[in-house]
């Protein structure tokens, strides 16, 4: 496969994972408990932790699955493996559009409600950059079951890719992944309140299940037309 397929797959894999919730909603409760008692520099430190240990929990799964594919999969993913994750990632579509949101005026997500409430309670008591950092790594796992095939078909472009861009592969992936939290990060340092965001975020869900879904299903798409036939 051609280096700019592969980059084209990654860049929509990485846009189907920046779609999931979990990790942003996390970032925004972080954010307003932060903002509240902490000075700005501070919560800049926090935030910026919180961002860091969801990003070493997806360098370290796609370093780890490439690893896994390169040793025990003969260097790439076999047609039958790649056909498994795209009926993953439409199963992941019909999730998105049906189950992922809880009904209601809000942006809850269909988790146990004791994991999602323990999430919610440190993003609003942390206040040290290790705990912030812990809570990133655990968003990052918690999207996991979503996030995993994601991984793998990552991964495999970054062994199919020529050897001297697949440090600038993994490096595209993290960026396309981090650019919603990197998105509020600028937005709330221009001066402009999170509160607002969250807000969009609720008038706004119907549109975000539909990205969320379609991503998912382009990516399907994608893979089936120029990895599969």
């Amino acid at each position: 496969m051609s280096d700019l397929l592969c980059f084209a797959t990654i860049a929509l894999a990485g846009f189907a994972q920046a779609t999931l919730q979990l990790s942003f909603g996390g970032l925004i409760l972080l954010y307003h408990a932060s903002m509240g008692q902490h000075r700005r520099r501070k919560t800049r430190h926090l935030t910026t932790a919180y961002i860091l240990g969801a990003l070493v929990i997806t360098l370290l799964a796609v370093s780890g699955i490439a690893f896994w594919i390169s040793q025990f999969a003969g260097q790439a993913l076999t047609l039958e493996m790649t056909l498994i994750c795209v009926g993953i990632f439409l199963a992941c579509a019909a999730i998105m559009w049906l189950l992922y949101y809880r009904r209601g005026k809000n942006t809850e997500l269909w988790l146990p409600r004791s994991f999602s409430r323990f999430i919610a309670r440190k993003a609003k008591t942390t206040d040290d950059t290790i705990e912030a950092f812990s809570l990133g790594t655990l968003s990052a796992f918690a999207e996991m079951p979503m996030s995993i095939a994601l991984f793998f078909i990552a991964a495999n472009c970054i062994l199919t890719i020529s050897a001297h861009l697949q440090v600038v592969a993994i490096l595209a992936y993290l960026f396309v992944v981090a650019l919603p939290t990197i998105a509020l990060k600028f937005y709330v340092r221009t001066g402009n309140n999170v509160v607002t965001v969250q807000k969009w975020r609720v008038k706004n869900k119907m549109f975000m299940r539909f990205i969320s879904s379609m991503s998912f299903m382009m990516l399907s798409a994608f893979i089936l037309a120029f990895w599969v036939y």
